[in-house]
């Protein structure tokens, strides 16, 4: 059939997030394809939207349909009611203020990182010129006016970042904004820079350095004459770690130079350190967060659902004939076939409500060799159960049902059973799940020796080999007229392969966005690492003089830089590493929260690694600048440095 045009459906699953091709066509021509004239689907509109009225006006209809004895039930994408939706609200919005909540977070870092970098510059700066603020002190100046000189300093430079900082940040939110849209299948339009956050911007550009060069310039300007003119270069007091280093006389005097060096102004160390540690803390817990959702969604999903193909009839088939045909299929080396229904659920007692949740009934072939249930509580099901039924914890929680509580099932058409819940299980793929034996669910149905699903493990388990079979298995089913339904019943997919591949390309699109933060945050910490050691270049200009006049050579006091970076990108590491468990769990839980599911943490040492390696990087990177610059120090400029 000829395509006749492009549509876009804001409440259909968008292709990145698992969505199907959505094609739409006349009544006449929808016969024509499926043989089925009738109607499955009703769409009504309210003049307003009012949450309340909107679910009145859906209780009305359906009782208005079954009087007409017509089995209705919602078929809006969201969670809870799904009768009703908000025309207004994309139905995953909730989803992506969560995603964007952290994201705000982990930006509010950034700017923390970047103010402690300017802390620590400005008190650089003013320690090194309060001979300067002396003799202006001595000659008139008052401590108002050298307020005024610095802080126009640090304000000249916040209008500079702003100038910067603006058409950057406009063309990075165009980027972020058409990847996201991408990933929802929308045709970005024009782009508009909004007023408030230029704003935000500019308050954010202005006064935060401001805030941030507080303490030191307010200290600065409030040094005496005497104080100013009487204080000169680095204090001369030992502690216990210079203390300690001079009793280590096997290491090189190099080595003992640099740790003493790295630690000499400790106030600066400890500011830098919180920028670095802050930097690969975030990093360590990203990749802590990517490990747990490939980890969730690899080795405990492939543990729970150990079938290699999975694929549905459009109706219900007999269990004897789809099992001997699956088994002499080469290649197949075990076959289960499970029964499927939905219900409504409600505890047992109460009245029926048209807000009730809808389960996914389970009928379970006992024993399974095919599905292993991850309990959380409770026990497993038994083959001799009668009424007995393992919920979804998620479920559960949603219904706010308990372990031992019985459970009332309207099957619709085929009346209420109760059932007591007898364990609870962690299934991350259908979390509305509910199990009970095969028979047990069957009879209800009226379906008995009769299943709509078949679970099939073959030999091979790489993807390549599962979506063949799957293929040629649709192809099988089909030649000896059993009707399979085009969509698997987990994410839409024949093959556990492509489920877990499906659901970790949903998963993208967020752990892509926390790299880049991670990325930026990154680059912050290496700023910040080679601004401190540009101003103990410039803080100990005499010094490499000296050095250099006794014999020093280029490349021992390049080295000398390079290692005061190499010690502080390791300590950080160090830090940052023990605290990266409980962040990247705490991480992993908001995630999970973040998208109404769970995700099991998961620590692989991969992340701590990966930073290890790349702040050895950044330290070198970042100190090597400094360094040459340490090393084009002549002996006479030197020793004429103010």
């Amino acid at each position: 059939m000829q395509v006749g045009g492009l549509v876009y459906n804001a409440f259909l699953q968008p292709p990145g997030f698992g969505g199907k091709a959505q094609f739409y066509a006349s009544r006449d021509t929808f016969a024509n394809l499926t043989g089925d004239e009738d109607f499955n689907l009703i769409l009504a509109q309210a003049p307003v939207y009012d949450e309340t009225s909107i679910k009145e006006l859906a209780d009305r209809m359906q009782r208005q349909l079954e009087k007409l004895d017509v089995e209705t039930g919602g078929a809006a994408p969201v969670d809870g009611d799904n009768r009703v939706l908000d025309p207004s609200q994309h139905f995953l919005q909730s989803t992506l203020d969560a995603i964007f909540l952290i994201l705000g977070v982990m930006g509010g870092l950034a700017l923390i990182l970047g103010l402690l970098l300017v802390y620590n510059t400005i008190t650089a700066v003013v320690g090194q010129q309060v001979t300067q603020i002396g003799v202006m002190k001595a000659i008139g100046a008052g401590t108002g006016q050298i307020l005024l000189i610095y802080f126009s300093g640090v304000l000249i430079y916040g209008v500079l970042a702003l100038f910067i900082a603006v058409p950057l940040g406009a063309l990075g939110a165009q980027q972020f904004s058409n990847f996201l849209l991408y990933f929802f299948n929308i045709d970005p339009g024009p782009f508009a820079l909004s007023s408030t956050a230029v704003l935000v911007q500019a308050a954010i550009a202005l006064l935060a350095p401001l805030l941030a060069a507080l303490v030191p310039v307010i200290a600065g300007a409030r040094i005496t004459v005497r104080e100013a003119i009487s204080t000169y270069g680095l204090g001369g007091n030992t502690g216990w770690l210079e203390r300690t280093l001079a009793k280590m006389q096997r290491l090189s005097r190099l080595v003992l130079l640099t740790l003493n060096n790295t630690f000499r102004n400790r106030g600066r160390v400890i500011i830098t350190q919180l920028a670095l540690v802050g930097s690969g803390l975030i990093f360590m817990m990203i990749m802590t967060v990517q490990d747990s959702v490939a980890y969730t969604f690899g080795d405990v999903l492939f543990s729970i659902l150990r079938f290699n193909v999975n694929l549905q009839f459009e109706e219900p088939e007999r269990i004897r004939e789809v099992e001997e045909l699956a088994q002499t299929y080469p290649g197949v080396t075990n076959v289960e076939m499970w029964g499927i229904n939905s219900a409504k659920i409600r505890l047992a007692g109460q009245s029926e409500s048209n807000a009730d949740l809808s389960a996914d009934v389970f009928g379970v072939p006992l024993p399974t060799h095919l599905y292993g249930p991850q309990l959380r509580a409770g026990r497993w099901l038994r083959p001799d159960d009668t009424n007995a039924v393992v919920l979804n914890q998620k479920l559960a929680e949603q219904a706010g049902l308990k372990l031992g509580d019985w459970v009332t099932f309207d099957f619709g058409n085929h009346g209420e059973v109760q059932w007591q819940v007898v364990g609870l299980i962690f299934d991350p793929i259908i979390t509305t799940s509910a199990n009970v034996p095969r028979p047990v669910l069957l009879r209800v149905t009226d379906s008995v020796n009769k299943a709509s699903t078949v679970w099939i493990q073959t030999e091979r388990t790489d993807a390549a080999g599962e979506a063949e079979m799957a293929a040629s298995l649709r192809a099988y089913f089909d030649a000896h007229e059993l009707k399979l339904n085009p969509q698997g019943l987990f994410a839409g997919e024949d093959t556990a392969s492509a489920v877990t591949a499906q659901i970790l390309n949903n998963f993208g699109i967020i752990i892509k966005m926390l790299a880049a933060m991670a990325v930026i945050i990154a680059l912050v910490g290496s700023i910040a690492l080679s601004g401190v050691l540009s101003l103990n270049v410039r803080e100990r200009t005499r010094e490499i003089g000296v050095m250099r006049a006794i014999g020093a050579s280029s490349w021992s006091i390049a080295g000398l830089f390079v290692g005061e970076g190499l010690v502080l990108g390791l300590l950080s590491w160090l830090i940052a590493l023990p605290l990266s468990l409980p962040a990247g769990y705490l991480m992993t839980q908001a995630l999970g929260a973040a998208i109404n599911g769970e995700i099991v943490f998961h620590y692989t040492p991969m992340g701590a690694l990966y930073w290890l390696a790349i702040i050895t990087v950044l330290a070198i990177a970042a100190s090597w600048l400094p360094a040459q610059g340490a090393t084009r120090v002549s002996v006479r400029e030197s020793l004429a440095y103010q």
